[in-house]
């Protein structure tokens, strides 16, 4: 197989060989001064030996994944997943259980495909699914209400998946997606390098205890409403914070900034609402907000720091992507750095204006000094500029002009 060209190898129930081991017959076992752990070892030694190291393996161990580090890329520890809301919590289970190792010591798959298409009723399923599928959902559902997500569902998946850093585990059927969800994962790939700071699985039910006991509401496996990644990257220090609401009611909260994010008491913060591609305000140790049924609202908080600042780009979710320099220059008034954009789709950046700040210039440039069309928009503190993605890198500059003023909360 490996003469053959492949370049990913997935080894299936991979759990049973460590997991029954202590019940094989040792009287059948050719070398039987040999612990059973270390022969599960030596056979993965020996095939990535032999496949090399640039070769993909993932395991499939439905647990943490002790056995086998060291040879795996990365493990499929979870449930099955199916296409609903509720056939989704395998994934968050996944996550929540396991994301303390990814990155470190293997990459967690957390769920073999996500589906993000929109909602199907149990009619439209009868017509365009397979009875297999159907089967399936059916035998964990009842009601069997159809399949699909809603849109607030769908970003929960892919801001859990993307914030996370786990390996992106997509399965939609890309024609079939509709380009407002084509969309969401176009903003949430690719994976980034995240090295988990809560070291502790949380602990997650893999398995509800009866199908028709438990809802998506009335049990919730201990999954956090909170997500929040510390940036620190070319595109500044700050925090990418998800609050999501698990229920299927609206809720509204009150944000304490130090409590629940670590933030110094008493430093402004401007907000950046991801999802909805705009600025919330200027916040000072708390915030308000309201979260759809099943939402997830995705905030990029960074410190105030009293002059025309970045604060988010609409090609990632982490603001991260995308930036390859950044730059203040405080004696000339101009705000530069430099894009890799996605060619032909519509990249836009965000800037916050302090009061008392004017624009008065804005380009665009390839790395061949070819001009890009820039389209700017100005609402209040905030200052969108725009332009089609290109092949290469894009060097822009904002220049700006004025004394900024104090700016309140």
């Amino acid at each position: 197989m490996k003469g053959w060209g492949f370049e990913y190898y997935k080894f299936d129930g991979e759990l049973y060989l460590p997991l029954y081991s202590p019940d094989v017959d040792q009287t059948k076992i050719f070398d039987k001064s040999i612990d059973p752990l270390v022969a599960y070892r030596n056979r993965l030694k020996l095939i990535r030996n032999v496949i090399g190291p640039e070769t993909f393996v993932e395991g499939c161990v439905a647990g943490s994944p002790l056995n086998g580090i060291g040879f795996f890329n990365s493990v499929f520890n979870g449930a099955d997943m199916y296409n609903s809301w509720k056939g989704c919590y395998a994934v968050f289970s996944s996550i929540n259980a396991n994301v303390f190792l990814n990155h470190i010591v293997t990459y967690v798959m957390p769920g073999e495909g996500i589906d993000v298409s929109p909602l199907m009723s149990a009619e439209e399923a009868m017509q365009k699914m397979t009875p297999r599928a159907i089967e399936v959902v059916r035998s964990r559902e009842d009601p069997f209400t159809g399949f699909g997500t809603t849109m607030a569902e769908a970003r929960t998946l892919v801001s859990h998946v993307s914030l996370s850093g786990v390996a992106y585990p997509l399965t939609s059927i890309m024609p079939g997606l509709p380009e407002e969800r084509v969309k969401l994962l176009k903003m949430t790939m690719p994976t980034l390098p995240i090295l988990p700071v809560d070291l502790y699985g949380r602990g997650s039910d893999l398995e509800w205890t009866t199908f028709k006991e438990y809802t998506t509401d009335t049990y919730i496996h201990n999954y956090p409403e909170i997500l929040d990644l510390k940036v620190n990257a070319k595109s500044g220090i700050y925090d990418v914070a998800a609050f999501t609401n698990w229920r299927s009611e609206p809720v509204s909260k009150e944000i304490s900034f130090s409590d629940k994010l670590g933030l110094d008491t008493g430093t402004p913060f401007v907000v950046f609402d991801f999802w909805n591609q705009k600025p919330l305000g200027v916040y000072i140790d708390k915030m308000e907000i309201d979260i759809d049924p099943h939402d997830t609202r995705v905030m990029l908080i960074h410190p105030l720091q009293g002059h025309p600042q970045l604060i988010g780009n609409s090609r990632h979710i982490s603001g991260v992507q995308s930036i390859l320099d950044l730059k203040w220059d405080g004696s000339a008034g101009i705000l530069s750095g430099t894009s890799e954009t996605v060619k032909n789709d519509l990249y836009s950046l965000f800037v916050y204006i302090p009061e008392g700040t004017v624009l008065n210039k804005l380009s665009a440039l390839t790395g061949d000094d070819n001009k890009v069309n820039v389209n700017s928009e100005l609402d209040g503190n905030m200052l969108k500029v725009s332009f089609q993605g290109q092949q290469e890198p894009v060097k822009w500059q904002i220049g700006f002009s004025g004394k900024p003023g104090t700016q309140k909360p």
